[in-house]
Parts: structure tokens; C-alpha cells; sequence
């Protein structure tokens, strides 16, 4: 059933990862006509500045000609790019939710498999203190993998922010706040600047996943974190299970065995966890 649903989850993905490049090519030839005309446009205005204000600085020229960057400073212009817009956003809304959520279950079942693992090595008799020790040091594990060591890759590619800007960037973006005012990849003067852009947009996408993960991962903690096992779960084995009678003893018969009442956890997720 695992392999299958990772099959399921990987062709998934490569579908959606098409449905993105599709749009941004029907947005290209959509837009990129208007584009060039408002290039032209601008650089008109431009060629007019440096004919009133010779001396005025470059950095001056530019932030007057190029204001600065936003999210949302890419927008389609034309009338037909409008509307694709709002037919592709409602196509994508659902399909982007979908592929976030095959992958926040993907992420669980892993979760889960580690505090399984936690269980069975450190006993059933402090489950506070394992489902405690199982959340924090996943918690630990995400915020270093998905907001730290990115934040590290952003401050030194980006010229212009602090490692403090790189962290806010990363906690804003994955969050989806989306202030937008840092957006990175705009001052990066690199051969593979494209390629950049691209991995920092793997990246927001693989950071939202996690950061829904984080959230489930919370949710079950605190309400489970003071739950407690009467008994430790046993696997039931139906070939070895003993059959009851199913006609009640009559009056002077001898009471049937007793075979023990198997208790099982508080947790419909960690009762199915924990007994597989």
C-alpha cells in the first residue's frame, strides 16, 4: 500500500511541477508582446533622464526607472492574461492543496514511524516523556533544515541582506504572510541566476509543505501529550485468537476461560501506529 501511494505521490508531483511550467509558457506568450512595448517604453523614459540630469547617479536612475520589487510586482498587463489568470488560479488553488497535502502525509507517516521507534525502545511507561523528546526533536530537526541553513544560503547570495533579513524572509514566505518586501534573486549578478530563482521556488513550495506539517505535528502534541497506556498494545494474531461460544453457559455451568481484556491506547492515530 506504501508503494503504491509513493508511485501515486510521485506522478502527482511531476503533473503539478507541468502544470506550473504550462502556465508559465501560456503566460510568456501572452504577455511577453506587451512586455517588450513597455521595455521600450522605459528605456525611452530613461534615455530622456539622462538628457535632462547627465550627472544624476546610477543607483538613482535605476530606482526611478526600476521601482523596487514587491510579491504581486508580476501581474498580468493584457486583457486575456487577466483572464487565464483567474481560469488558471482556480485550476491550481485545488491541485496546489492536493499536492500539499499527499506530501504533509508523507511527511507524517515518517513522523510517526520515528515516534513508533521511540515507543518501542523507551517503553510504554512515560509516554509524556517520549511523545515530548519525539516532538521537540523534530521541531529542532525542521526549523534548522527549513529556516536556518536556507537563510544561511540566502544571506550569502544576497548581497543587500542581513542573516536576520534571510530569517525573516524564509519565516514570512513559508508562513505565507508574504510581505514581499524581500524578494530574492532581483540584485543577484550570476550566470545562473535563472536556476537560482527557480530553487528558491522549490524551495517556498517544499517549505510550505513542511511548515503545514509543523502545524499537524503541534495540534497532535498538545492534545495528546498527556494521554497515557493502561497496558502495553499487543499485536492481535486472528489465527491464534481463541473463539468464545456463541450460545451463553447455562444456569450451573462452569464460567468460560478468561482470556484478559486488551486495552487499547487513548489515540486512534497512535492505536493504529503503535499496534502495526
Amino acid at each position: 500500500m506504501g508503494h503504491k501511494k509513493g508511485i501515486s505521490r510521485f506522478f502527482a508531483t511531476i503533473m503539478y511541477l507541468g502544470y506550473l511550467a504550462l502556465g508559465a509558457y501560456i503566460f510568456y506568450m501572452i504577455e511577453a508582446p506587451n512586455e517588450a512595448k513597455e521595455r521600450q517604453k522605459i528605456q525611452k523614459v530613461k534615455s530622456n533622464m539622462l538628457e535632462m540630469y547627465p550627472n544624476m547617479p546610477e543607483g538613482a536612475r535605476v530606482h526611478l526607472v526600476f521601482p523596487s520589487a514587491r510579491y504581486g510586482h508580476l501581474s498580468p498587463a493584457t486583457e486575456i492574461g487577466k483572464v487565464v489568470c483567474m481560469i488558471y488560479t482556480a485550476i491550481g488553488i485545488p491541485i496546489t492543496l492536493l499536492i500539499l497535502a499527499l506530501h504533509v502525509d508523507m511527511l507524517t507517516s515518517i513522523s510517526n514511524a520515528y515516534k513508533a521507534n521511540l515507543f518501542r525502545r523507551l517503553g510504554f511507561q512515560h509516554p509524556f516523556f517520549v511523545r515530548t523528546l519525539h516532538f521537540f526533536s523534530v521541531m529542532v530537526f525542521i526549523v534548522v533544515g527549513t529556516f536556518f541553513l536556507p537563510a544561511w544560503v540566502f544571506y550569502s547570495l544576497e548581497a543587500g541582506w542581513s542573516y536576520l533579513d534571510a530569517i525573516y524572509f524564509c519565516f514570512i514566505s513559508l508562513t505565507t504572510v508574504g510581505l514581499g518586501d524581500f524578494v530574492p534573486g532581483l540584485a543577484v549578478q550570476h550566470p545562473h541566476v535563472e536556476l537560482y530563482r527557480f530553487l528558491a521556488t522549490l524551495y517556498l513550495i517544499m517549505g510550505v509543505t513542511v511548515v503545514m506539517f509543523m502545524m499537524g505535528l503541534a495540534t497532535d502534541y498538545y492534545q495528546n501529550c498527556n494521554k497515557g497506556y493502561h497496558v502495553i498494545p499487543v499485536k492481535i494474531i486472528p489465527e491464534k485468537a481463541p473463539i468464545l461460544p456463541k450460545d451463553p453457559p447455562a444456569y450451573g455451568d462452569p464460567p468460560p476461560p478468561s482470556y484478559g481484556a486488551i486495552i487499547i491506547p487513548e489515540t486512534i492515530d497512535e492505536t493504529r501506529l503503535l499496534l502495526s
